[in-house]
């Protein structure tokens, strides 16, 4: 059963923005504001909360924006919170803070250079590393499904079809225990990587993601993807991660938990953003006077400026940017420094990984959609992450309750 404020946070979560329409019953009442609809009657008793008018069958209607004051003043003895709910997760996977970044109590500056990418999902997932490199039988359905596809399909939308061939092949796909999560998401990312033309498995040894994409992403030297890889392994509950939990919470297998991650980081405020970024650095070395007046004068940060959680620095983009250092053109970095100081200074818009991904695109004259290529590869380390951390919560406890704002029902008679 549903605690009270489990209820609020369910109502509250999907709670329309139009504070002067909304009107909520008063079960929706003592749901939104944690407490027993004979609290509710004690508020209306004393004078705390005035009904708006009263309806056959369905009591007193109550306005939203009232219900709401009532919480912001403390009145209620709930505690007041933004119109945007924070009804965080608890996770031991990923710690983000202003200007850091720590996977399991591990700082990513620690990681970077020292750990493989391998090692670091190991670390994430909880699972040592193990067999998961496609068959050769799988390696050639893929090639066949891949053929099968327009020359324009874009990596993500392969690598969708990469997830799908992976769960059909795989015979204990409903095998949701840890380790088979672990083996499903490895098994996954090569798969993936392994649909970006020229990709190929290393001949010798266990294959390794960074090794997987260099074959493709040439000139980029592995040991800087492996770095990148490591950097954009995970990053809290991202929309993203969000969606792989709700769909272990649904009951999904793993492979389907991964598709669900892919289709919420497609997208120009996720994955896809390096997109933008890559397109607005070419225009920001060409002409960055004119550039940076346009970011000045704009509401909004450009693309590869800005984060909701790091206001001091994102440590991923900087690790990033000292390791393209020794290699990058005087002219380039002069640039790229003026707009990270100057954004920062003037709007407090942070330099992000978007940009340091984007200027390594530029520097290695790789595919456009590299960057997003790379992002969601690594990203399958943390969304196995999560999927199995998930496995020990309760199932479906992300389903919402919608808070009906629109027309009350007229009588339970034909109309």
């Amino acid at each position: 059963m549903r605690s009270a404020e489990q209820s609020s946070r369910e109502v509250a979560a999907s709670g329309p923005t139009d504070e002067t329409t909304g009107e909520l019953t008063t079960g929706q009442v003592a749901d939104y504001l944690g407490v027993k609809v004979q609290t509710v009657y004690a508020y209306v008793s004393r004078g705390v909360l005035t009904p708006i008018r009263r309806e056959p069958g369905t009591g007193s209607l109550f306005r939203l924006g009232d219900v709401r004051a009532l919480v912001d003043g403390g009145r209620s003895g709930r505690r007041g919170r933004t119109t945007a709910p924070r009804d965080d997760l608890r996770t031991t996977i990923t710690e983000v803070t202003p200007g850091a970044l720590a996977y399991r109590g591990h700082d990513i500056t620690r990681l970077v250079g020292t750990h493989s990418f391998e090692e670091v999902r190991a670390l994430l997932t909880g699972s040592p590393e193990a067999d998961g490199a496609p068959t050769a039988q799988e390696r050639a359905e893929l090639t066949q499904l891949m053929a099968a596809l327009p020359a324009r399909t874009p990596p993500l939308d392969r690598f969708k079809h990469a997830v799908l061939l992976a769960a059909t092949t795989d015979v204990g796909r409903q095998d949701r225990s840890p380790s088979a999560i672990a083996r499903a998401g490895r098994r996954a990312a090569l798969l993936m990587a392994l649909t970006l033309p020229a990709a190929r498995l290393s001949p010798e040894g266990t294959p390794t993601l960074a090794a997987t994409l260099a074959t493709a992403l040439h000139p980029l030297p592995a040991d800087l993807l492996d770095a990148v890889l490591v950097l954009l392994a995970d990053h809290d509950l991202a929309v993203s991660t969000t969606a792989v939990r709700v769909a272990v919470s649904s009951g999904a297998d793993a492979y389907s938990a991964l598709l669900a991650g892919l289709a919420a980081s497609d997208s120009p405020h996720h994955v896809a953003a390096s997109l933008q970024a890559v397109d607005w650095l070419s225009r920001a070395l060409r002409g960055p006077q004119e550039l940076l007046d346009e970011a000045l004068a704009g509401e909004r940060p450009p693309p590869g400026f800005g984060h909701l959680v790091y206001t001091e620095q994102d440590p991923r983009a900087q690790l990033l940017l000292d390791l393209l250092r020794p290699d990058c053109p005087e002219e380039e970095w002069a640039v790229v420094r003026l707009f990270e100081q100057e954004l920062l200074d003037r709007r407090g818009w942070v330099l992000n990984i978007d940009l340091a991904v984007a200027l390594v695109v530029r520097r290695f004259g790789l595919p456009r959609h590299a960057g997003a290529a790379v992002f969601a590869c690594a990203r399958t380390a943390g969304w196995v992450a999560h999927a199995i951390e998930e496995l020990e919560e309760p199932a479906m406890r992300f389903r919402l309750r919608g808070l009906y704002s629109g027309p009350r029902r007229m009588g339970r008679g034909r109309p």
